[in-house]
């Protein structure tokens, strides 16, 4: 349907892209992705199709491909409606595929987010205001991830860790102002000095709903896996309040991406829990998805 105006391929899209999030699951729909059995009850819910006959272990690989195959075969259908679609529609696509080539790197990923943020510049209208909001608020989560796994994971001193981060304007990395005011780099610049082992550091911190459960009395430490999935929950509902603000616009069909990938991320650990034999309530847990966080 190359030859639909823009107006009408937008309109034709944002209506497909629709029916295909009704049936994703994703939202209240995502109960009945928790709560299969095996992966082979898993597999026909996903693809209504006869399951592969092939040990668990080939099984979970196979789901885990196919689902991520379909997603990009879906999400490039919808793309070749339009004549030219705008920049950051296909960078999303070549920043998904980077991701999971195997091929990312810290340095490198900077680089990638930059041509993600620089992509933005060419759009107009509610779709720049938009994006750049749910954008400032994803690179943002990006930084704090990275503070967290190199106080954690790699005992990264302050300094060291500010040299990782990603910042709107590279000038702002050589300033301790520049960090500090940077819209993309300042959240994460605010905690880069906070104990890792302290609750009391940062129960008062803006996203401490997202911590890791404390229990006084207990030791605790903060756990970088758990915010990172706390995060996403938290982003894909985000995308998917943007997916329905703005219909048949650029916005709508970047919030169909990323709450189809995060559908893809909860296949991923639902696969990987069936596999390890794990609950459903810890499948969950594993997603970053609680009951209450469902809707």
């Amino acid at each position: 349907m190359g030859s639909l105006d823009r107006s009408a391929a937008s309109s034709f899209v944002y209506a497909k892209a629709s029916g295909l999030l009704a049936k994703s699951f994703v939202g209240e729909n995502s109960s009945k992705l928790f709560s299969v059995q095996s992966l082979r009850e898993l597999y026909l819910l996903l693809f209504s199709e006869e399951v592969p006959g092939v040990p668990e272990v080939l099984l979970s690989k196979e789901i885990e491909t196919k689902a991520g195959q379909k997603f990009i075969s879906q999400y490039k259908e919808l793309l070749s409606e339009y004549e030219k679609p705008a920049p950051i529609l296909s960078e999303i696509l070549s920043f998904y595929e980077y991701e999971n080539s195997g091929l990312s790197d810290r340095n490198t990923d900077r680089e990638r987010i930059m041509a993600l943020w620089s992509s933005l510049s060419s759009l107009k209208g509610s779709d720049k205001e938009n994006l750049e909001q749910l954008y400032r608020m994803e690179i943002s989560f990006k930084n704090i991830l990275w503070v967290l796994r190199l106080k954690v994971y790699y005992h990264f001193s302050s300094e060291e860790i500010l040299e990782h981060l990603v910042y709107s304007d590279e000038r702002a990395q050589k300033s301790g102002v520049g960090r500090k005011k940077d819209v993309l780099a300042r959240e994460a610049v605010a905690i880069v000095n906070k104990d890792v082992s302290s609750y009391d550091d940062w129960k008062d911190w803006k996203y401490s709903r997202f911590l890791n459960p404390h229990e006084e009395g207990l030791v605790w430490e903060l756990d970088p896996t758990w915010i990172e999935r706390s995060l996403k929950t938290y982003l894909a509902k985000a995308y998917r309040r943007f997916f329905h603000k703005d219909p048949m616009s650029v916005t709508s069909l970047v919030s169909w991406f990323r709450i189809k990938q995060y559908e893809l991320d909860c296949i991923r650990s639902v696969t990987e829990g069936l596999r390890l034999g794990l609950d459903s309530e810890k499948v969950m847990e594993v997603a970053g998805v609680s009951p209450l966080q469902n809707g």
